[in-house]
């Protein structure tokens, strides 16, 4: 009974660490717990999370399968199985282990958002909608899949659906930052930009971190013509961006997504200035200044490119 406690209160600890991003801490409880018990199939589920979420997917799928062999009908083992292949991109194989998990324990509000990401992938939007349909018949206040659910509905170019089901999504869970973003590109689209910037700027007040967020409030608050609030947006975002090209590669990319060109190649130019070793960096560059027009800085970005190349 003693080493049953001892082994619980290390569970409690490694999924506390684990819950709050401290991987070290909480990979080495779970190498403990299985130190002390080998067949101790929670800690074999954990430690399978946990190398999925460091994209250790063939150590991840080795956890989920010892964890499966010692507790074959559990649900939440299947579903994580199941979820492993989807990110291994074994479609058939992940859609198999998800209806079963969901047949096992229909209680796991996951299984429905993995198979419909699954049949997403798919191509298969009705299937899609009718695995979170069913979902949410049994979870109707699941954020998640209220979320993905409002995503669906994006797919299907149906935005006012969409906006709806992402309505419901931050009712139900006033910290769901991705159905704010999502709701805020859904409002843009919808030239919705009072509604939008609420969104965006929640999302800034709760990760301040989210540089892409505060890239996409800087653009609407120029649509909206207050010009300077917008450009001391962007350069609060850039300076608190990590200073690395690939960053602000990434960061000139979804502004120029978002239509703005000039704060695109901004970005770019920060981005080989932070590396001009990096080829991709001024091939991107050449391209921007191309599809605006500057036709010298252009050729010179090219150039550089090339030489790099």
């Amino acid at each position: 009974m003693e080493n049953e406690d001892a082994i619980n209160e290390l569970l409690r600890r490694g999924i506390a660490h684990h819950e709050a991003g401290e991987v070290v801490e909480a990979r080495n409880i779970y190498v403990e717990i299985l130190e002390r018990d080998p067949q101790n199939h929670q800690a074999l589920d954990l430690a399978g999370l946990l190398c999925m979420q460091c994209n250790e997917l063939e150590a991840a799928g080795d956890f989920f399968e010892s964890a499966m062999e010692i507790e074959p009908d559990s649900g939440r083992y299947i579903c994580h199985a199941g979820t492993l292949e989807l990110h291994l991109g074994n479609l058939e194989r992940a859609a198999e282990l998800l209806r079963k998990a969901i047949s096992v324990d229909p209680d796991i509000s996951e299984s429905f958002l993995s198979l419909c990401l699954v049949y997403r992938s798919q191509k298969k939007l009705g299937d899609a909608v009718s695995v979170l349909e069913e979902g949410l018949s049994k979870h109707p206040a699941n954020s998640r899949l209220l979320t993905w659910r409002g995503i669906l509905e994006i797919d299907r170019e149906d935005l006012p659906s969409a906006a709806e089901f992402l309505h419901q999504a931050i009712s139900a869970d006033n910290q769901n930052l991705e159905a704010m973003m999502t709701l805020g590109n859904v409002m843009m689209e919808l030239d919705e930009l009072e509604i939008a910037e609420r969104c965006y700027s929640s999302v800034r007040e709760r990760a301040p971190e989210d540089i892409g967020s505060r890239c996409r409030l800087a653009v609407l608050l120029k649509r909206l013509g207050r010009r300077d609030e917008a450009i001391a947006e962007l350069e609060s975002a850039f300076a608190d961006a990590p200073a690395e090209s690939e960053v602000f590669n990434d960061i000139a990319v979804l502004l120029e997504s978002l239509g703005s060109s000039d704060d695109a190649i901004v970005a770019a130019e920060r981005a080989v200035a932070l590396d001009s070793g990096n080829a991709s960096s001024f091939s991107l560059l050449a391209r921007l200044h191309s599809k605006a027009g500057n036709e010298e800085a252009a050729k010179d970005a090219e150039q550089r490119a090339a030489a790099l190349a």
